[in-house]
């Protein structure tokens, strides 16, 4: 509508700044101020219909027709409740009247259609009762005129109400006081009339001697003292271009479609603008929703902890019933295990502890470690699903408008959050409990053979002595008859044993945290899915909303561009003026 707008305006004045339309004169007033008797004496015929009810119930557009008659040439009916009628009153050849439903009318759509209709005038003739001047619905629908910044002149009808000339002078202050305040303008036109006056002066003219007329109106004293010449010589005025009225009147008509463009330009301004900065926050929403990934990544994280301690408290009982295993099978009161491995050495067959090692705490830890870990693996899984399932709600119910169907998710992108390598299964998986059991038996066996394996049969005798005597005493009395080096061997240990416990704590810890770093790498891949699900998902939304921003800035740019031509189309229409 602007662009209509910008390409109406210079279309309104011909070459020799001649208006190329009629002028539009709106006429408002409360229902029996006498509009329609004011319509009527200027047009010079009563062609609309008068009385003390409401009688105009829809706008009334009145135009110019060739054909001479006393009637109605032509009425038409809108759909919008807007009356067309065509008559011969010269008044109309350059200028069309507009009669309004009341500004107090009770119906809402008669109310609409006036201020709807309004916006359009080039000027506004405001007729007041002289016996209710300025009532609340006048003055509501006179503040209602000022935000198109309306030309408005007031017609005081009815003045011969009025009992002395006083009575006038004092209800014309009243009236320009307040509607200098109202308008806000030094400028107020006021004239006070007597429309039945002067129209019943206008019919005996016409019927008594139509070819006198103008001798006879001036003549009657109804027209002298209706004080409807200064309205109508105003009026006038505005028809003939060479006067100041006159190049008012082109003024007025050229700042109407500028007037309605500044107020729509102003309205698009502050629309786009609001808009853009929504959809600017849109964008900036839509991004922060992305980045909050890893705020949900690190609130996994949180709830990981309890998987990790269970997997690591499954090792750490696993190695604690090791090392009780090595320390009860590490004893000098295992005559056998000494025996054994003493004198038959590097050929000597499994012992029974190895077994325990395998079947009974290594093998069942692996188990249940397998079944921990299967179970984070999914609950990693199903936390991943849950989160991108409640980020596609989120996008849909706050910017589903943005995108069509072609750029909705589609089933393969969910494969995204499948599951991943599952690391820490692996590392469980590759850990043998066979291989542990076997380590475990080495440490014995060096152990013993470390301790025992070079004191030959006379000492490992005296050393085998001391594990079954009853007292410290005795064991120490024991160990004065062994030789030297027996003594220094089994002094030697409880280091072994130690060093035994070690390597089981080493092993065991080394798997705790290899199984708590693949946890946390399990974690990282689910999240780095869910990420990048995200991005996948979010990526029509942030195009949409980046072409909305994008658009939106177009929109600014464009309305600038009209600011710029409007400011200097006012400066024509100035220098029209001026010239």
């Amino acid at each position: 509508m602007l662009k209509h707008l910008m390409k109406e305006v210079p279309l309104l004045v011909d070459a020799t700044n001649r208006l190329t339309e009629p002028f539009l004169l709106v006429i408002v007033g409360e229902f029996n101020s006498g509009k329609s008797t004011v319509i009527n004496a200027l047009l010079g015929r009563r062609y609309l219909t008068e009385g003390v009810v409401p009688t105009t119930n829809e706008i009334t557009l009145l135009c110019y027709s060739e054909n001479e008659s006393d009637k109605q040439e032509r009425c038409e009916r809108h759909p919008d409740e807007q009356f067309i009628i065509c008559l011969s009153a010269p008044i109309l050849k350059e200028m069309n009247l507009v009669d309004t439903p009341g500004t107090n009318v009770i119906l809402q759509r008669q109310q609409r259609l006036t201020e709807e209709f309004v916006p359009r005038a080039d000027l506004i003739l405001f007729v007041l009762s002289s016996d209710r001047p300025l009532t609340e619905s006048e003055v509501s629908f006179l503040l209602y005129t000022q935000q198109w910044k309306k030309k408005v002149v007031f017609v005081l009808n009815k003045m011969d109400l009025y009992r002395s000339t006083s009575e006038l002078e004092e209800a014309s202050s009243f009236i320009k006081e307040n509607t200098k305040k109202i308008l806000n303008s030094e400028d107020i036109g006021l004239y006070p009339v007597s429309a039945r006056a002067a129209l019943d002066a206008k019919l005996f003219a016409l019927y008594y001697d139509g070819r006198n007329f103008e001798e006879l109106l001036s003549n009657d004293p109804r027209w002298l003292a209706s004080g409807f010449d200064e309205l109508e010589k105003y009026l006038f005025s505005f028809l003939d271009g060479s006067t100041h009225a006159g190049s008012e009147r082109l003024m007025l008509k050229l700042k109407t479609p500028m007037a309605i463009a500044d107020r729509l330009l102003h309205s698009c301004e502050v629309s786009v603008k609001q808009e853009l900065e929504n959809a600017s926050q849109d964008w900036v929403s839509i991004k922060e929703a992305v980045t909050s990934v890893k705020e949900r990544a690190m609130k996994l994280e949180s709830e990981t902890i309890l998987w990790r301690k269970q997997a690591l408290s499954l090792v750490d009982k696993a190695k604690a019933r090791v090392i009780e295993l090595v320390e009860t099978t590490l004893q000098l009161s295992k005559v056998d295990l000494i025996s054994t491995y003493g004198f038959k050495g590097e050929r000597s067959g499994s012992i029974p502890a190895t077994s325990v090692v395998e079947n009974d705490i290594i093998g069942p830890a692996v188990s249940d470690a397998l079944g921990l870990l299967g179970e984070y693996s999914m609950w990693l899984q199903l936390q991943t699903a849950k989160e991108g399932k409640l980020y596609i709600e989120f996008f849909d119910q706050k910017w589903q408008a943005f995108i069509n169907e072609m750029n909705c998710v589609h089933l393969d992108t969910y494969l995204i959050l499948d599951k991943g390598d599952e690391q820490s299964i692996k590392v469980v998986e590759n850990f043998s409990a066979s291989a542990a059991a076997r380590l475990f038996e080495q440490e014995i066996r060096e152990a013993v053979l470390g301790t025992f394996g070079g004191l030959g049969a006379a000492g490992l005798s005296a050393s085998l002595l001391t594990s079954v005597l009853p007292t410290t005493l005795e064991d120490l009395l024991a160990l004065a008859f062994c030789s030297a080096g027996g003594f220094l061997a089994i002094s030697n240990f409880p280091a072994r044993r130690k060093e035994a416990i070690e390597k089981v704590r080493r092993v065991a810890d080394g798997l705790a945290r290899d199984i708590d770093d693949a946890m946390q790498k399990d974690l990282a891949q689910a999240t780095d899915k869910l990420a990048q699900f995200v991005e996948v998902i979010s990526k029509p939304y942030q195009d949409a909303a980046q072409d909305n921003v994008n658009r939106l800035l177009e929109i600014q740019e464009e309305l600038g561009s009209i600011e710029q031509k409007m400011w200097a189309m006012k400066v024509r229409i100035q220098s029209l003026n001026d010239s």
